[in-house]
């Protein structure tokens, strides 16, 4: 079976229901068209494929002639739209820890081929979000309603409004407007070949009120499971259980992991860049999952620990966790 990117069919019902409440227009014929079952719409995790998602947005902005519908369709956005990872957002313990799970479980929402990683920077944090060469880009809509909806999501949970320090867009230079920065409230860069959103430090670590760590950890076994009944074809699942199963041997190289799936390396390394990823992504974020894991649990050292995912002492696991969170592995612990 070939692997097909899938989203949550949550989406293309916030999208009908813009069309619906903000444009008078019955989403119905276009759902039938496109062949899209909004009979299973509630149904919790159901998913539509990415190719007719991508159509959905075209035909819906095409019907309502409003080349900013994709920002009605991102303010009418809830948490619970994004199924198990809105309730992670939810209780997560600071905005570093809710972008590090948009990252890590983002194919909840979308298994499209794109990488989302958040990036250490000397002025903060930078989400960035990069595809792969060839990949089938989502629709301008479908872009304008995830920066809508991710602001949202960041003041449902923060005390304060919390806005980026700097925005880069792949937005072309010729098609900038004054929409991007009214709602991003700082500047922008058009004409990018990322997008990106820097996010001062001292938002990202602080506090949050409504952090519950026992629903979180919850949650992101729940997102990690969910995730890998996608689609048990998917080659990235297939590494990701293999290397949980490597990890405490300390054989974490390509080589071996693609010889145990009966593929040579540049087979392996082909199919990732596919699926929108790479062996060192994969390694990346399943070693900081079990080690986020790990240290909230209580139960390991963190000598222990850093055996666990694949590191041959602790001083290269604290490097490591420090890169990959902004925090050390004390620290970490001291925060949840």
């Amino acid at each position: 079976m070939l692997y097909e990117p899938t989203t949550l069919a949550s989406v293309a019902r916030r999208i009908g229901e813009t069309l619906s409440v903000d444009y008078g227009l019955d989403p119905k014929p276009i759902f039938a068209e496109l062949g899209i079952d909004d009979g299973k719409f509630l149904k919790p995790g159901a998913r539509v494929p990415f190719t007719k998602m991508n159509e959905l947005w075209l035909h819906a902005t095409a019907a309502t002639g409003d080349p900013w519908f994709g920002f009605a369709v991102g303010a009418r956005a809830m948490p619970g739209d994004f199924f198990v990872l809105g309730h992670a957002w939810l209780a997560s313990a600071t905005l570093h820890g809710a972008m590090s799970r948009l990252c890590r479980y983002g194919h909840v929402l979308t298994t499209r081929s794109s990488h989302l990683e958040l990036q250490s920077r000397a002025a903060g944090y930078a989400l960035v979000e990069s595809f792969p060469q060839g990949a089938v880009l989502p629709q301008k809509a479908a872009k304008d309603a995830g920066f809508v909806a991710l602001i949202s999501l960041c003041d449902i949970i923060t005390e304060a409004p919390v806005r980026p320090l700097r925005v880069e867009l792949t937005v072309p230079i010729e098609s900038q407007s004054d929409r991007y920065d009214t709602l991003f409230e700082c500047p922008v860069e058009y004409g990018s070949d990322k997008e990106t959103l820097l996010f001062a430090a001292e938002d990202f670590d602080a506090p949050l009120a409504g952090s519950i760590p026992e629903v979180a950890r919850a949650t992101d076994r729940i997102a990690e499971n969910y995730i890998e009944s996608l689609d048990s074809s998917s080659v990235a699942t297939a590494v990701r259980q293999m290397l949980v199963q490597m990890l405490p041997s300390g054989r974490t190289d390509q080589d071996t992991v693609a010889n145990r799936l009966y593929r040579s390396r540049s087979t392996l390394q082909r199919q990732l860049s596919a699926e929108g990823t790479s062996y060192r992504d994969i390694l990346e974020t399943t070693r900081q999952a079990l080690a986020e894991q790990y240290l909230l649990d209580g139960e390991y050292s963190q000598a222990q620990i850093a055996f666990m995912v694949g590191f041959a002492d602790q001083s290269n696991f604290a490097r490591a966790f420090k890169r990959w969170t902004g925090k050390s592995p004390g620290e970490y612990q001291k925060a949840a």
